[in-house]
């Protein structure tokens, strides 16, 4: 084969496509600076982009999720406040029942502990109706009337509550294909009919009469059917609570998997100021230093043949 012969056109090509080269190079340092990332399209670096756009996709996800355990946050915390409010209700009433039960106590003393026993009564229906954010806590998913209804006679006093709303259980999702229950129904917790299950507005009920009609010896079943009724509620209790501790343990991953997330972005699309500045200068004196070449070995000069 024969040599090649080198022309001053060819040898002026080659100085500007070089030198065009470097000026490229240039300018994409300095966009690099501009906008902080080192990648800008998809064209700059293809795995980086396709590493970046999977570690977003997956915080968006995530973000969803945490979403979702925030809004169900305020319903945790109203259901245990109600629930562990009830608790103290309860024991106080079981003390109140064990005072009327004494043989030591009139009929006056009975009856002026069956006021409070009353009151007590109306208490448990405001928790049973309990509210957070303008949403019953334990209608089921019949949120938006009250649960129970209180049938009262001509005294104004309580003398039945029914349920009316479900006992459906909603749900959220926390982690793909994971959800938890989000609600406890009111008809698992207050009026429980299954084995060893107790109505506790009935207790209330029967408890204040119990002592109106100085009926001593029923309030020894009372006490036993308030004792059924406490075990309830902090089984209820229980299970918000374990409910509420996996929704912050499951959070806490969560946002701990979006940090690396934005690490792993970072560290493919971040710039790093320093090396490209670096690099920068590097390029401007390679740039200034081929120029010089360019024009003392050319001739005529550069600038006379674009001129």
């Amino acid at each position: 084969m024969g040599a090649v012969r080198t022309t001053q056109r060819l040898l002026i090509d080659r100085v500007l496509s070089d030198l065009s080269l470097q000026q490229r190079e240039i300018l994409r340092l300095q966009e690099q600076l501009s906008t902080g990332q080192k990648v800008n399209r998809p064209s700059d670096d293809s795995l980086a982009t396709r590493r970046a756009v999977s570690a977003r996709s997956e915080i968006a996800r995530n973000e969803q999720y945490i979403t979702n355990i925030s809004s169900a946050g305020p319903l945790s915390l109203e259901t245990e406040s109600a629930l562990r409010t009830t608790i103290d209700v309860i024991q106080r009433v079981r003390e109140l029942t064990l005072q009327g039960a004494s043989g030591t106590n009139a009929q006056l003393q009975r009856d002026e502990i069956a006021i409070e026993i009353d009151q007590l009564l109306e208490g448990l229906l405001v928790e049973g109706n309990k509210v957070s954010n303008g949403r019953f806590v334990f209608g089921g998913t019949v949120t938006l009337s009250e649960p129970f209804e209180a049938t009262r006679g001509g005294d104004g006093r309580i003398s039945s509550v029914d349920y009316v709303g479900n006992d459906e259980i909603f749900s959220i999702e926390i982690q793909d294909g994971v959800r938890v229950a989000a609600n406890e129904p009111g008809s698992s917790v207050f009026i429980d009919a299954g084995a060893g299950g107790s109505d506790i507005f009935q207790v209330f009920i029967d408890i204040r009469d119990n002592l109106e009609a100085g009926n001593v010896g029923a309030l020894e079943t009372r006490l036993d059917e308030l004792s059924d009724a406490q075990d309830q509620i902090l089984v209820a209790t229980a299970r918000i609570g374990a409910t509420q501790n996996r929704l912050e343990r499951v959070q806490s991953n969560l946002e701990d998997i979006n940090q690396q997330l934005l690490e792993v972005i970072a560290d493919n699309i971040d710039a790093d100021f320093g090396e490209t500045i670096v690099e920068l200068n590097a390029q401007n004196n390679s740039l200034q230093a081929s120029l010089n070449a360019s024009a003392r070995v050319i001739q005529p000069s550069l600038l006379a043949f674009l001129q």
